[in-house]
Order: structure tokens, then sequence, then C-alpha cells
């Protein structure tokens, strides 16, 4: 049965498939390896530094093309779109104070005229209050050590859709250069049965650490 199977695919092919997955994989896993145990043991590494507090004049400019965008929407300030207000002011403070992220979240006040800008990036953060009636900005920022940004990047969290998407090629891939070298032992008669007999002492042993986990 085994045999049969492993001839559906020549083993020329699937060998080279193992070889160059595992080329491709080799300093990716090297980063998930390595950023798993420092996942596992957060306490071998200094917290992150504490948060700190920017204040600033918001540039005239920004003030009177947000201004115009309140008054077109005079008469129906609910229907203010903040990502629009919030365009050129996060331009601005990305630049000028190196605010960096992917995940964007907007709460905008009509009333007040106060609009406040959740900046989430991995290992940190910056909350942005914009108050458009007094011109003053308030910046809260965070920035995490190297191992904690790494660790959020192994998460997959405040990454953005790029990195997800890289974390899936990755699985992939992993996943082929698995398969490939299972496949490349099954012709050989010798090695499977012990092979076989290390692959179920794994499942056995995830399988016991599993149920005793929950």
């Amino acid at each position: 049965m085994l045999d049969k199977l492993a001839a559906l695919f020549p083993a020329r092919t699937v060998r080279v498939i193992h070889i160059y997955s595992s080329m491709a994989m080799l300093f990716i896993m090297l980063f998930f390896t390595i950023t798993g145990i420092t996942l596992n043991h957060p306490d071998w590494f200094r917290s992150s530094e504490p948060a700190r507090l920017i204040e600033a004049d918001i540039p005239q400019g920004l003030l009177d093309q947000a201004q115009q965008t309140l008054d077109l929407n005079a008469n129906e300030p609910d229907q203010i779109d903040a990502l629009q207000l919030a365009v050129p002011l996060l331009s601005w403070i990305r630049d000028q104070y190196q605010v960096k992220g992917q995940e964007l979240s907007l709460d905008w006040d009509a009333d007040e005229a106060f609009l406040v800008a959740d900046i989430q990036q991995p290992g940190g953060y910056s909350i942005a209050e914009f108050d458009l009636i007094g011109g003053a900005m308030i910046l809260e920022r965070k920035d995490a050590s190297l191992v904690h940004q790494l660790n959020d990047l192994h998460k997959g969290r405040n990454t953005g859709d790029l990195w997800r998407g890289f974390i899936d090629f990755s699985a992939v891939i992993l996943l082929l250069f698995t398969l490939s070298g299972f496949w490349l032992l099954l012709p050989q008669k010798k090695r499977r049965r012990r092979a076989f007999s290390v692959s179920g002492v794994g499942l056995v042993l995830f399988l016991f650490l599993y149920w005793h986990t929950l």
C-alpha cells in the first residue's frame, strides 16, 4: 500500500520540492523558532519603555484644511468622513514624529470637533488626539524593544495584511517541506518503520500535553 502510494509522484520531483522548500524556509523557520522561545519566556527580557507624551500645535495649514471640511459639512456634522479629516493629520505626525503602524482606528466627536487616532504597530502604539478648535495635538507614544517587536511579528499582531499574508505563505511552504520529506521516506522500507515509530511518539507526546494543558 505504501509502495503504491510512493509511486504516484517520482522521487526526483519530490526531492527537488523538499530541497528548495527547505532553503526557502531556512531563515523563516529560524525566525519563528527563536521568537517562539522568546514568546515562551517573556521574563528573560526587559519590559517595554514607558509611554511618552508629546504636545504640539497643529500647523495652521492643516487646521485650515480641516476647517474647510467642517464648513462643507456644517449642516450634517455627523456625516463627516473621519478618515478624510485624519489623512493629512496622520501624514504630519508620521513625518514629524516618526509615527509608525499598520492598524488604525478613528474616533470622531462632531460636537467637540475632536479626533482621536489609535495607531497600533508590532510592539507598540501611538494615540494622537487632535483638537480642531483649539488647534492642539497630544500624542501618546510607546515603542517596545526589538524582542517585543519580533514577538508581535511572530503572532501577526498589528502587522497589517501584507505580513499576515506572508505568514500564510510560510505555512504553505512549510507544509510542502514536511509532506515532501514524508513522501521521500515512503519507498525506504528499512527506515520508514523506525521513522513512523518516532513520529508516533511525537504524536502521543503532543496529544498527552494537549489534554494535560486543557
